[in-house]
């Protein structure tokens, strides 16, 4: 009787097993390790055609934050990372694109693909068992963080007090 329980304990536990599905994960590192942007692809069950998507924007320590991208099908996977002149990121996903910054980690999707997405950085790509990203040429070293714009500066006080113009003569007839 144990022999029959710890066979059917066996074979349960090994069900389980196969059922469980594959996290995938590679990065693109800004200025260092606390600042990096991250894309992670999920297979729930080892039966799923195909993978949900999550970048993590990483701002170390001042923000960092996952945000869901549309899942992809089918065994075509390649996302797109350029840099755009202000100095946010632009990520294209087949037909979706998405515009990220590092300052606040914020995410949103376009409505409508934009016309200039910047300067091409690389792909996150399956490579062998897994996804890499992969620099461009141009773009094979990391770009230094954006620096924020300096806050808005008002014209001095000056401390003399203000001098009108002398009136002018009253008009003669």
């Amino acid at each position: 009787m144990k022999l029959k329980a710890k066979l059917i304990f066996g074979v349960l536990s090994a069900s389980l097993l196969a059922a469980c599905g594959n996290i995938e994960s590679a990065s693109y590192m800004i200025a260092g390790a606390p600042h990096s942007l991250a894309l992670t692809r999920t297979k729930t069950f080892l039966w799923s055609d195909g993978w949900d998507l999550e970048l993590v924007t990483a701002h170390n320590p001042e923000c960092m934050r996952r945000h869901k991208l549309q899942p992809v099908t089918g065994a075509d996977f390649k996302v797109e990372l350029y840099r755009s002149l202000e100095g946010n990121y632009i990520i294209k996903q087949g037909n979706n694109w998405y515009v990220t910054e590092t300052q606040k980690c914020r995410l949103q999707q376009f409505q409508t693909p934009p016309r200039e997405p910047g300067d091409l950085l690389g792909f996150f790509e399956e490579k062998g068992d897994g996804i890499k990203f992969t620099a461009t040429p141009a773009a094979a070293a990391p770009l230094p963080a954006p620096v924020p714009a300096p806050p808005a500066v008002s014209p001095p006080v000056t401390s003399q007090p203000a001098t009108t113009p002398p009136l002018a003569a009253p008009l003669t007839r």
